[in-house]
């Protein structure tokens, strides 16, 4: 087992340094707006003004959930799909519109998707394995199964994590490139992992991708069983879609609540998280990130054996 020791997410819910999200969760209409803590707590002035939106995200997340653990990060695991689209964008237009051959090279630097781990490194003055995934929707999954892979060879405190941000020109690929019928949003979810159980509520089994989705039906039936588990143990299904409402006690489909950003799914472990701590009976829950058609990611969570 694989033990949340802390998680923190910044999102459009009010969800940052919370007991419980789920008492202020609510689905998100087309008027919604990212809920930003005080960054000047976390990071310095004359930095933040250098900072975009999702390396702000990813920085105070990181540095709120190190405040929780007593050991350093002896790794760092972070997922993105589309990185940091303010400073890429902004370098494009850069290059399309200024003349002469000199540049500034700050937003290229910044445009970068591993900017986002190497920030939170320089900013905790980590030096500890640091690694960024790029997977699309299955950027944050790729992301955990790394970290779970640290914990397996004796890692004791790892950082995991997830970022991606919206910005105006994501509404130009609606329907096409994109199709969703959710808000695009901004949204940073990390969470500590380690192999000790400590005062931790939820614990992570196991995590699966699937690059190629043959059958979702079945490749869920398979995971589940390799697990030693069924759909009647599930006690809650949180996923992308609706594909596995009918098999749910419960259903939620994180969406909802997230808005649309592509590694949206590690919001859905915060909301697993915090399921746990709020409904005491319930005990096993499996996240379904089924965003893009054909790739599939699980998740499987369980509740603390507090007699073990």
């Amino acid at each position: 087992m694989y033990f949340i020791q802390h998680i923190e997410s910044i999102t459009h819910q009010d969800s940052f340094q919370k007991d419980n999200i789920w008492n202020d969760l609510k689905p998100l209409t087309g008027e919604n707006e990212l809920i930003s803590p005080d960054y000047k707590n976390y990071i310095p002035v004359a930095a933040l003004r250098r900072l975009s939106t999702i390396l702000r995200m990813g920085i105070t997340a990181s540095k709120a959930c190190q405040e929780k653990v007593a050991n350093e990060f002896d790794s760092i695991s972070v997922g993105t799909a589309l990185g940091c689209l303010t400073d890429t964008e902004k370098f494009l237009v850069t290059i399309n519109t200024v003349s002469g051959d000199i540049l500034s090279p700050t937003a290229f630097i910044q445009s970068t998707h591993n900017t986002i781990s190497g920030q939170i490194s320089l900013d905790l003055k980590n030096h500890a394995y640091n690694m960024t995934h790029t997977q699309n929707a299955l950027s944050f999954e790729v992301a955990l199964k790394d970290g779970l892979l640290c914990i397996d060879e004796g890692k004791n405190s790892v950082l995991v994590g997830a970022a991606d941000e919206a910005i105006p020109f994501l509404e130009r690929l609606r329907g096409s490139l994109i199709e969703t019928e959710h808000p695009f949003t901004s949204g940073a979810t990390f969470l500590v992992l380690s192999g000790e159980k400590g005062n931790s509520i939820a614990c992570i089994q196991a995590c699966e991708v699937y690059f190629t989705n043959e059958n979702k039906a079945t490749q869920v039936e398979q995971f589940l069983a390799a697990n030693n588990c069924s759909f009647q143990d599930l006690d809650l299904i949180l996923e992308a879609g609706s594909d596995f409402k009918s098999q749910a006690k419960k259903h939620y489909s994180f969406l909802k609540y997230s808005g649309f950003y592509q590694s949206a799914s590690a919001f859905a472990v915060h909301m697993a998280n915090d399921w746990l701590i709020k409904n005491g009976d319930d005990k096993t829950i499996l996240i379904v990130n089924n965003l893009e058609s054909n790739k599939l990611g699980l998740t499987l969570i369980h509740r603390n054996d507090v007699e073990a």
